[in-house]
Formats: C-alpha cells, sequence, structure tokens
C-alpha cells in the first residue's frame, strides 16, 4: 500500500508537477527483461529529464535578493471563484523597498539544492515528477514562491515585515514541460529498442 504524502515527509502544500506517461512502469518493467544494466540507464535517463527545467528555477533562485515590501495602498480586483461566481476583493498594493540587512541564511541554497527528478513506478502511481523537497528546502520551498511574504524579523518573534518572494516554481515548468516529455518518450524508445 503507499503512503500518503504526509507519510512521505511531504504534503499538499509541496510545490510539485508530474509529467505522466502512461507506460513508464512498463518500460521499466520491460528493460529489466533486457537486462539490468539497461533499467538502471532507463531510470537515470529519465531523471535527467527534468534537468533543464531545475536549472530554470535554480537560475531564478540565483538572481538578485528581492528587497521589502512596503505596503502602499489597496486596488480592488474582480476574483471568479470555483463555481464560477464573481465578486470584487481588495487586495494589497506593495512597492519595493531596500532590505535594512544583507543578513543570510543560506535559504535560497537550501530551496536549489531540494530541487530533483523523481522517477516513480509503483502499484499505485507512475510517472516523473519534478519536486522541492521540503526536508532539504525546508518550509520555504513554497513559501519562497509566493510573490510577498509576510516572515518574523531576524531574533524577534514579535515583529513582522513583509518581503517580496522570487517565484521560481511555475514558469520554468510551464516553458520546459513538453520538452521533459518529449526526452521522457525518446528516453523509453531508446533503451526498448536497444539504441541506449
Amino acid at each position: 500500500m503507499a503512503r500518503s504524502a504526509h507519510q512521505r515527509g511531504g504534503g499538499s502544500d509541496l510545490p510539485e508537477i508530474t509529467i505522466t506517461s502512461p507506460n513508464i512502469r512498463e518500460a521499466l518493467a520491460k528493460a529489466k527483461e533486457i537486462g539490468p544494466a539497461v533499467q538502471r540507464n532507463l531510470r537515470r535517463s529519465l531523471r535527467g529529464v527534468g534537468d533543464d527545467i531545475i536549472k530554470e528555477q535554480r537560475a531564478i533562485l540565483s538572481g538578485a535578493k528581492p528587497g521589502n515590501a512596503k505596503r502602499s495602498g489597496k486596488t480592488v480586483r474582480r476574483i471568479k471563484d470555483s463555481k464560477g461566481r464573481t465578486y470584487l476583493r481588495a487586495v494589497n498594493v506593495y512597492k519595493a523597498e531596500a532590505a535594512g540587512r544583507s543578513r543570510s541564511t543560506g535559504m535560497r541554497n537550501r530551496v536549489k539544492a531540494s530541487l530533483k527528478t523523481r522517477v516513480v513506478a509503483g502499484a499505485t502511481r507512475s510517472g516523473i515528477s519534478i519536486r522541492a523537497d521540503k526536508g532539504v528546502g525546508g518550509v520555504m520551498v513554497k513559501g519562497w514562491n509566493k510573490k510577498v511574504i509576510r516572515h518574523p524579523v531576524f531574533g524577534n518573534k514579535e515583529s513582522f515585515v513583509s518581503q517580496f518572494g522570487q517565484p521560481y516554481w511555475w514558469e520554468p515548468i510551464k516553458a520546459g514541460r513538453i520538452d521533459a516529455k518529449d526526452k521522457a518518450l525518446a528516453a523509453i524508445d531508446d533503451a526498448l529498442n536497444g539504441k541506449g
């Protein structure tokens, strides 16, 4: 029986996208019939299909550190809910302000280290997923992806500050998901037809 996301150390709050291919489990089984080395090489190739997406995500995280977000007012936006109803909502507007300190905890480096491609070929799930592992990157794998983050000031649990985040997750995935799927299908084809 497969463990839940919570038991695996993840949860629904982890940013994750799955590049599905309905034949990954069968392809790995066929590769094993050909030989264990073929299966190992196929798994290695499948783990590499997300490398370009992760490289782009890490490039965003390596960019200039965003500053503080100072609230400069409110604006009204039209929101559409899941049932199709629309309503107006007041939303804060922020302006950029230089950060008061240049202190670093290495959080962005931990988030970069948490990015990985994983091949799953179990009885209940199969696919290739690009994940940000919360066990490595901490809670900020999700938080740092937000446009604005509100957090306690260093060393002071009662004083809070708003800061701009670095939305690093979705744009590289949107740009690279089709290429990643094509690479996965090509790797499977090469392994099963003796080209890999």
